[in-house]
């Protein structure tokens, strides 16, 4: 399959201030692979996390559906469910939050009571497809809680270790960080056709529309490949992997995590790295994937929010932080949002406790999610238009075209804490031009750009 058009236009780079000096640290390049198949409304997918207990007053499946049509409305076309199954009692890290991981998982055939029945889902899932909408789930093959029934029937489904004879999942070569699962032998037949079971009957019962893999990387590729073929003889599904390798890919995901990216970003601000290492990484990245495969791009998930810390605390304040989001969603992918990041939350967020929240406050940060993420549902050219980067050398400011043949859209993203004047490359200088986002007319062959500043900017193009 052909690859993804990314051009590097050797335009000149902008003579701005505020130079910062850091090495390119580019994504992993590996062979060029074959293209995967996926639902056609992959490419339109902009993804919504959700953690049940925060989505809403009620923290329940009933109270995500009171909710849904707000969702739809911020532009979002595909819910990303945290895991929906009953949380593990035997080892449970209460220390960290009462509620204990929902990563760790005692039984994958029931939901957990706390958000309601099966037939609420069953609900949530019809209210979802309703709106013309789709709905993933989160699936957690690589481990168990240590309470899950397989551990006292099937034993040998479990990897051998030194902690009661079994084996805790490894997190950066540490140990003591998943205390509370245990990890699952794939090289044993029986584990495999259980979690593949347990892929079909929330698609076949439910008729959800694809999952995201937690740890995909842990788990052997041969898996992955029969598992998506055997789930995608009934259903087309989206399937989403939380790794970043483009072997992911050639065995069927649809979507890889943008991790690489995400980190360039944080040192862009934090270590005031040249923005051109950005356009690096995507250019090396987009290099050797197939074309339908798509990179989730973001600025926070429910990891970086408890571990690291929300957007406006790592992207100097809530300009920064939606200049960020512009920047990371108006790259090629998808753009994912976690549920509360559009209320401007400034402090971390555990997903082992329950934070309700006021989605009524910070209108000003809603509004700016709700419009960009309309303007992206909207515009081909950000879905899926190719990629021209106008300054490869800038330090400060990236400008960037994203284009088709009907829709053509320059972006430029200040990502410093000082205006600068901004001159528009050839082609956009001497064209009319109106701002994507208020639908002003611009004029003019440069504009000023503040501190943490964007514009999106659409050039008429003769269909």
């Amino acid at each position: 399959m052909p690859h993804r058009p990314v051009l590097l236009a050797l335009a000149s780079a902008l003579a701005i201030g505020l130079v910062g000096c850091a090495s390119p640290s580019n994504e992993s390049a590996s062979p060029s692979i074959d293209g995967v198949g996926e639902p056609a409304w992959v490419q339109d997918a902009t993804v919504y996390e959700v953690f049940v207990p925060d989505a809403s007053a009620e923290g329940t499946f009933q109270g995500l559906i009171g909710r849904l049509d707000e969702i739809q409305a911020m532009g979002v076309n595909t819910l990303w469910l945290m895991p929906i199954h009953p949380i593990g009692e035997k080892r449970r890290k209460s220390d960290i939050g009462a509620l204990g991981s929902p990563y760790s998982i005692r039984d994958y055939y029931d939901v957990n009571p706390d958000y309601g029945t099966k037939e609420d889902f069953r609900a949530l899932v019809d209210s979802v497809h309703a709106r013309d909408m789709h709905i993933i789930i989160d699936l957690v093959a690589n481990h168990t809680a240590w309470d899950h029934p397989w551990l006292d029937e099937h034993p040998d489904m479990y990897s051998d270790g030194p902690i009661n004879g079994f084996t805790v999942p490894v997190l950066n070569g540490d140990t003591t960080n998943w205390t509370d699962v245990v990890e699952l032998d794939f090289e044993n037949p029986r584990t495999r056709q259980e979690m593949i079971d347990v892929m079909q009957y929330w698609v076949r019962e439910f008729n959800i529309d694809g999952y995201r893999a937690d740890v995909a990387h842990a788990v052997p590729l041969d898996f992955w490949e029969n598992a998506i073929d055997s789930v995608e003889a009934r259903k087309e599904v989206l399937m989403l992997a939380e790794a970043a390798g483009p072997e992911m890919h050639e065995v069927g995901f649809d979507q890889t995590y943008a991790w690489p990216f995400y980190g360039a970003l944080k040192r862009v601000w934090e270590e005031d790295a040249p923005v051109r290492t950005l356009a690096t990484q995507v250019d090396t990245t987009l290099a050797n994937l197939p074309e339908a495969a798509r990179r989730l791009r973001f600025t926070t998930n429910h990891d970086e929010t408890m571990w690291d810390a929300p957007p406006p605390a790592l992207f100097d304040g809530l300009e920064g932080s939606t200049a960020a989001f512009v920047l990371a969603t108006s790259m090629p992918g998808a753009p994912l949002v976690y549920n509360g990041q559009e209320l401007g939350v400034t402090d971390s967020v555990s997903f082992f406790a329950r934070t309700p929240y006021d989605w009524s406050q910070t209108p000003d940060v809603r509004r700016f999610y709700r419009d960009y993420l309309r303007l992206y549902g909207d515009s081909p050219a950000l879905r899926t238009g190719a990629l021209t980067v106008h300054t490869p050398d800038a330090e400060d400011v990236l400008v960037y075209e994203r284009a088709t043949d009907t829709d053509s859209l320059l972006v430029a993203v200040n990502v410093r804490d000082a205006s600068c004047e901004v001159a528009l490359p050839d082609g956009y200088a001497d064209a009319p031009l109106t701002d994507a986002l208020t639908g002003a007319s611009v004029e003019g062959a440069t504009m000023t750009l503040e501190a943490y500043d964007y514009r999106v900017l659409r050039r008429a193009t003769a269909e």
